[in-house]
């Protein structure tokens, strides 16, 4: 049976630690997960020879993953040989599979054993259209960060670059029309606590991706803390002036999230409400109320608390 403790279990007697596969669990990864992991070395393990090399390459082919960057898997293929210092591997075998791990990067295969594992890395791409849309969702996820704008026709660009034998025209249709449901969850931020994340994280559950958008309230002082690494795989934008107009800049249809901690925010955004609705009659905006726990926590009570030392627990990594 394929599952994390044969995967546990393999690596251990290889020499090497299991911990690689914590990597795989990390929070920007929707679609690179251990599920992946999984499947591709059940892909693998159909094969004839299946040994320690392509086993130990997809182990490692994703170990590190940050949407963000360009270099995942040259840094993949120097963790593996890092950890394969301390282990029985003889160097041809470390330089075999190093390429092995890089090959996954352009999926052009260098030799047979690449092509085998690039063909079940690739796997998600013969399956029936059901799966192809999950995964496409999951790599929309995992790119949150980028405009919707920008993101759709890149996708579209990538998809047909796989596209062999038009096996992917129906999921390229469904890019080209989807209209993803996109929060804004607007506001001052300053900084960005736990009680945002806990609204966040609701919306997140509603919509299929929430831009975070730092804006800055004339009445309010100007941002002054940086901005938490556990948010910044989001889209993050910045503005000032009206949020109609913010709202407007996108080209596409977003709905405003205004996160609630009781019902005096409830009455002031109740009245903001109707002067926004004035200037944009079609504005969407939903009202989300934060957990019992985290309705004390306000960013000016945070700023309070710094003075003393005492704000630490109300902020995010």
């Amino acid at each position: 049976m394929i599952d994390k403790t044969y995967i546990s279990n393999r690596l251990q007697k290889l020499g090497f630690s299991d911990s690689v596969l914590n990597r795989y669990e990390e929070h920007q990864r929707f679609y690179h997960t251990i599920a992946h992991l999984l499947d591709v070395v059940l892909q693998l393990s159909k094969v004839q020879d299946f040994d320690d090399e392509l086993f130990l390459a997809a182990v490692y082919h994703d170990a590190v993953y940050d949407p963000l960057a360009n270099d995942n898997e040259e840094k993949s293929a120097a963790l593996f040989l890092e950890e394969a210092k301390s282990t029985k591997l003889s160097k041809a075998q470390r330089d075999s599979i190093n390429q092995l791990i890089l090959d996954t990067k352009t999926h052009s295969p260098s030799n047979d054993k690449s092509q085998t594992l690039i063909k079940a890395d690739l796997n998600i791409l013969e399956q029936p259209l059901d799966k192809l849309i999950e995964y496409e969702h999951q790599i929309f996820k995992e790119y949150q960060f980028v405009d919707y704008k920008v993101y759709q026709p890149k996708r579209i660009e990538v998809l047909k670059s796989l596209n062999v034998n038009g096996k992917l025209n129906a999921l390229i249709d469904y890019v080209a029309h989807r209209k993803p449901l996109i929060g804004l969850f607007c506001g001052s931020f300053n900084p960005f606590h736990k009680g945002h994340y806990n609204v966040l994280q609701k919306a997140e559950r509603i919509f299929d991706k929430v831009i975070i958008s730092f804006g800055k309230n004339p009445d309010k002082k100007d941002r002054t803390w940086d901005i938490p690494n556990s948010i910044k795989n989001r889209q993050l934008t910045e503005y000032s002036g009206l949020l109609t107009d913010h709202v407007e800049s996108y080209g596409y249809d977003v709905i405003v999230v205004r996160g609630l901690r009781n019902s005096t925010d409830f009455q002031y955004e109740q009245n903001q409400y109707r002067y926004i609705q004035e200037l944009m009659p079609q504005i969407k905006i939903i009202n989300i109320f934060c957990d019992k726990e985290f309705e004390h926590i306000s960013s000016s009570g945070i700023r309070t608390l710094e003075k003393y030392n005492k704000h630490q627990s109300y902020l995010l990594d």
